[in-house]
């Protein structure tokens, strides 16, 4: 009897664990996909390291490149997104009719050309797509080429705009100028890899142009390419719209269906305390208006809305922005958006003479240690160009969510935790989490196209990988009946990749 009691009492408690072990994992479900294919995973980098900051004297040197060429390759970057200033090959006008072009008076051979052929030069290598963007006007000219150091302005600035930088007074000579440059990156040196242009960074700002200015000047620029036989060649990612200024996309998206090929919108005005449902919205928007085209979006830039200027964000060397950098790039997926772009890979000067305050530090690590010498970061940096920890979780998406992927949108049911299934052309799937919240999520996925072992990745703060190596696999895990049970740790991302 005694006996029996015990085998009883053992049952009901085996029982009754098994129902909390199995109760306490959420169950979501791999269903619908987006319907859009993911187009890249990319980072901007804009070609100054080899111009403006070699020839500084604050110890970075040519073969400091390295860096950026053994990250970019470790991190299987899928795609650049590089400013070009018109006056790096046209420093004066070449000649009085853009109609006719003199190509003796570009300067393709100039040191900031050289620098910009570096970053193709790798791009090509990697079989990466690149994006120029022809960045406007500025109205502060400074070239390394002593030749041309009475060029104060760029001869196709608007004199009456405020600001650093403005929009063309002239858009036949803007055209002339975007199309020289396409023509040589292309035809002339081979560049496959530049396949996209956008006309102008950020037009909206300021306004730079009107969006009725703007959308004249992509039909010029348009006819522009196809004159010169160009337009084959590159797609056109037009907009480049700030935030919540839809209205430019808007109207873009209604006057240039037929000149656009894909459009994309920035943001900087998200953060630790917004909600996955207000991101989320932010790009169901962009898509819908994209779609009314028959195009898809792009997230051009992005970042925290930490921001203290241009240049910096209060946020960049905290662990927590690698989580918040993921869930912005989930939430923007899984509303339908074709690909991000972060702004941007490293901390680098944009000028030879800049100052500190202008060096851009929103990058995913640092420039030369001494650099720093005046910030309270300083004691805290041990090496040149050392990573911060956001370097980690963005090399989880660029190493494993490939382009071509399907996208499939996980309901978590959480404001500040989120989920993403992708498969790959391969039919192989990754399951990417980021939980920004103090408590750990258990989930149970469940997929009926997959089984087999899953590898785990972990973004965890007190396990992040020495120096420059990414995250490797913590464990795997077999799935069983099509089913991965999960724990997304605590603040952590988590990728779960089918071997």
């Amino acid at each position: 009897m005694i006996l029996r009691l015990i085998c009883f009492w053992w049952l009901c408690a085996a029982i009754s664990c098994d129902t909390i072990e199995t109760n306490k994992y959420r169950d979501v479900f791999v269903n619908q996909s987006t319907g859009t294919q993911l187009e890249a995973i990319g980072v901007e980098l804009d070609p100054h390291f080899l111009s403006q900051n070699v020839t500084r004297s604050d110890g970075s040197t040519a073969a400091d490149w390295h860096y950026v060429v053994d990250r970019v390759k470790m991190m299987k970057i899928d795609k650049f997104r590089v400013m070009v200033l018109p006056h790096w090959y046209e420093p004066v006008n070449d000649n009085s009719d853009p109609h006719s072009s003199d190509p003796g008076k570009f300067t393709f051979d100039s040191q900031e050309m050289e620098s910009l052929y570096k970053v193709l030069d790798l791009a090509q290598e990697e079989k990466m797509d690149v994006c120029i963007v022809l960045w406007g006007c500025p109205v502060y000219v400074s070239l390394l080429d002593p030749d041309y150091a009475d060029v104060k302005t760029c001869f196709m600035a608007d004199p009456d705009k405020e600001g650093w930088i403005t929009g063309p007074v002239d858009y036949d000579e803007w055209a002339e100028n975007f199309s020289m440059l396409i023509r040589y990156l292309i035809e002339e040196r081979g560049y496959s890899c530049v396949n996209e242009i956008t006309p102008m960074n950020e037009p909206d700002g300021g306004p730079l142009l009107t969006s009725d200015q703007y959308i004249e000047m992509v039909e010029i620029l348009d006819a522009r390419f196809k004159k010169d036989k160009l337009r084959e060649k590159v797609r056109f990612n037009l907009s480049d719209n700030t935030d919540t200024r839809t209205f430019y996309l808007k109207d873009c998206a209604e006057h240039l269906p037929g000149i656009a090929d894909i459009f994309n919108s920035h943001t900087y005005i998200f953060g630790y305390d917004t909600p996955n449902s207000e991101i989320f919205d932010w790009e169901k928007e962009n898509v819908n208006i994209a779609a009314g085209a028959g195009k898809k979006h792009l997230v051009g830039e992005f970042g925290s809305d930490q921001c203290v200027s241009a240049s910096r964000q209060r946020d960049i060397d905290r662990y927590d922005r690698g989580v918040l950098m993921t869930r912005l790039v989930l939430n923007f997926l899984n509303a339908g958006a074709a690909g991000v772009s972060y702004w941007s890979l490293i901390d680098q000067y944009y000028s030879k003479n800049a100052n500190y305050q202008q060096m851009q530090q929103l990058g995913l690590w640092k420039y030369v240690k001494k650099a720093y010498i005046a910030d309270s970061t300083y004691s805290h940096i041990k090496t040149d160009y050392e990573v911060r920890p956001q370097y980690y979780s963005y090399g989880l998406l660029t190493r494993f969510v490939e382009p071509g992927a399907e996208i499939y949108p996980l309901n978590l049911n959480e404001d500040f935790a989120i989920g993403t299934a992708f498969k790959d052309q391969t039919g192989k799937w990754s399951y990417l989490f980021a939980n920004a919240t103090d408590k750990s999520k258990f989930i149970a996925v469940h997929n009926k196209a997959a089984n087999g072992k899953f590898k785990l990745f972990c973004y965890e703060k007190k396990f992040l990988p020495c120096l420059d190596e990414p995250i490797q696999a913590a464990e795997s895990i077999r799935v069983n009946s099509h089913q991965l049970k999960v724990e997304i740790r605590a603040n952590s991302v988590l990728l779960c990749r089918q071997e």
